[in-house]
């Protein structure tokens, strides 16, 4: 049976896998196999270990079921057109004895008596109608969560589920990680006679999050999203990813904020503007410039880099996947491959933060 998303248009991926056996064996340890996409972000040592680290299913969920939170980020993966995501979403759901007709129904009878159940289908129609409309509609959203029944830890993790999907799907849509091979494999005789002992191991290495003791004051921007997660196991993977973010030296620190602000401005979300807008203030950068930045994506104070960036970050909020990989693979004349990479992560993971901020935040 076809996959949903076969058709969308794709193109031939943009950057070259690099071998690092130190990243690669820290994903094989954490997850029980190699990794299928993380060569191709070893350039960028933070943003391959937030391929890992940022899994919901490797004990950051204390309270959303991990059932629900595998079916949640198949939906919002087929909302965003992921192709990698989406078949690598399938694949799992395969390898757990689900049936392609079983997978096909569920798709089509959410929120149907058919589908997986009241509260578990408030929480994916969520997640989907946060991929189309983001910050805009979070109070509205919350509100639906909690007449389900969820309480606010759960709310945070849903919030936290659907971010890191979009975050994910992003981060391999923009350079094109090919997603054939995966969109296959589920066909295949030997897939189909291994898929029990791949979810043996998969099993084993799923497990529920432990509260965690409070960590540090954070000092970066989104240290509030990373406070509001305080006693969640969340908390300190999340703060880990935004230090190694911060301290890697291939896009400048004010660069990195105003793609985040250009995100934080796109969505509509004030609570992370206003985080932001005080970093960049902090970085010497007037609001009165910062204010024509986001009006005009342009300014006389950026260089060469940050132009580009705030113009490419603009089109990664709502995109197709080849418009936008093509516009990727324009950058790629003019800026080094780790750049690149890193630009790509931070823009993937500047627009999962801010809808997860909308979420959490605006209480």
């Amino acid at each position: 049976m076809a996959s949903a998303l076969e058709n969308v248009a794709w193109e031939s991926c943009l950057i070259d896998p690099r071998p690092d056996r130190a990243l690669e064996g820290y994903a094989r340890r954490k997850i029980g196999m190699p990794h299928p996409s993380i060569r191709y972000f070893t350039a960028v040592p933070w943003l391959a270990r937030a391929l890992v680290d940022l899994r919901a299913e490797y004990g950051l969920l204390m309270h959303l079921d991990q059932g629900v939170a595998d079916i949640l980020n198949l939906i919002v993966s087929r909302e965003n057109s992921c192709r990698f995501c989406y078949a690598a979403t399938r694949m799992m759901l395969r390898a757990q004895g689900m049936s392609e007709t079983r997978i096909a129904r569920l798709e089509q009878n959410l929120g149907t008596p058919d589908g997986p159940g009241p509260r578990a289908a408030a929480v994916i129609a969520f997640g989907r109608a946060q991929s189309r409309t983001g910050p805009a509609g979070a109070r509205e959203a919350r509100e639906a969560l909690r007449h389900a029944g969820c309480g606010e830890d759960e709310l945070k993790e849903i919030a936290f589920a659907v971010a890191m999907a979009d975050f994910f799907n992003r981060l391999h849509s923009i350079p094109a990680i090919s997603a054939r091979a995966m969109e296959r494999m589920p066909d295949f005789l030997p897939m189909r006679l291994l898929g029990p002992l791949l979810n043996h191991v998969m099993v084993r290495r799923r497990q529920r999050g432990q509260a965690a003791a409070p960590a540090r004051p954070p000092l970066y921007p989104y240290a509030r999203l990373v406070e509001a997660y305080a006693g969640s196991p969340i908390a300190p993977t999340l703060a880990a990813t935004i230090e190694g973010l911060w301290a890697s030296p291939l896009l400048s620190r004010r660069c990195k904020l105003l793609m985040l602000a250009v995100v934080a401005r796109g969505l509509g979300c004030a609570a992370c503007a206003d985080e932001i807008a005080a970093a960049l203030e902090r970085e010497g950068m007037s609001q009165a410039v910062l204010a024509q930045v986001l009006t005009h994506l342009d300014a006389a104070e950026l260089d060469a880099t940050e132009r580009l960036l705030v113009r490419f970050t603009r089109e990664t909020i709502w995109f197709e996947p080849a418009t936008l990989q093509r516009r990727a693979r324009a950058l790629r004349e003019q800026l080094a491959v780790p750049q690149l990479v890193e630009a790509i992560g931070v823009a993937s993971l500047a627009n999962g933060l801010c809808r997860m901020g909308a979420m959490v935040l605006e209480h």
